[in-house]
């Protein structure tokens, strides 16, 4: 778990997604300070669908790269002669993965809350803070969601770049292809994870109950997550 940890303090990636999702943040801040929007519910509509997209971009990355760090610079042997037991270092990854998607989700969701209700205060708009601060909390969830699937595509593609790709085609575009199946569509991960923050941001939008989203969101990511871990388990490791 210290050697998951120190990738995540002194490596740049993590610094620079951080970054970027931040850079976010503070741009549709600023951008709602400089030009307020005409309708009141722009503030938390636009704050969360920017923090949504930085988000789950971010989380996917992040998972892609630390579930193939070994893959990308040869040292798995190291590692698991360090700790022989797969499954603990893949543990490790994965709970350093939601610790730190955790972390940069509420460090972005703070700073794009407090800008958007500066934002708001600054124009005298007629906006409730409560329900701002719950659409743009509610993107949490499913970013974790698809930074888990990310970190699934990463161990079965064994490659940054594979696992990158297969992840953003499974969130981005996949997905609505499954829409088209007769039973399945309304049970895709895009509709449960979007049911989900729709629940939590008090949107009466979502087909499903708050804990059936989150159900088969877990399932939908255990899904990803398990044909990967097995690879690990019973692969050759190089």
């Amino acid at each position: 778990m210290s050697a998951e940890l120190a990738k995540l303090r002194y490596l740049h990636l993590p610094r620079w997604t951080a970054a970027a999702v931040l850079a976010v943040a503070i741009v549709v801040g600023l951008a709602l300070l400089i030009f307020p929007p005409s309708d009141p519910g722009r503030y938390a509509s636009t704050s969360s669908f920017a923090m949504s997209i930085a988000l789950t971009i971010a989380a996917i990355v992040f998972g892609v790269w630390i579930a193939t760090l070994e893959f990308a610079s040869g040292t798995w042997q190291r590692t698991l002669t360090a700790e022989p037991d797969r499954s603990t270092v893949l543990l490790a990854k994965l709970a350093v993965l939601l610790l730190g998607t955790i972390m940069l989700g509420v460090v972005a969701v703070g700073t794009t809350i407090g800008l958007g209700e500066l934002a708001a205060s600054r124009a005298a708009a007629d906006v409730d803070a409560d329900d701002v601060a719950r659409q743009v909390v509610a993107v949490l969830p499913p970013a974790i969601a698809a930074g888990v699937v990310g970190f699934g595509f990463g161990l079965l593609a064994g490659s940054t770049g594979g696992g990158i790709a297969a992840a953003f085609a499974f969130v981005f575009v996949l997905d609505g292809f499954l829409t088209q199946i007769p039973g399945l569509g309304e049970w895709t991960f895009g509709q449960v994870t979007g049911d989900l923050q729709a629940k939590i941001a008090g949107d009466g939008t979502a087909e499903h109950a708050l804990v059936a989203s989150l159900l088969v969101t877990i399932a939908w990511a255990a899904l990803i997550l398990a044909p990967g871990w097995l690879r690990i388990l019973r692969g050759d490791l190089k």
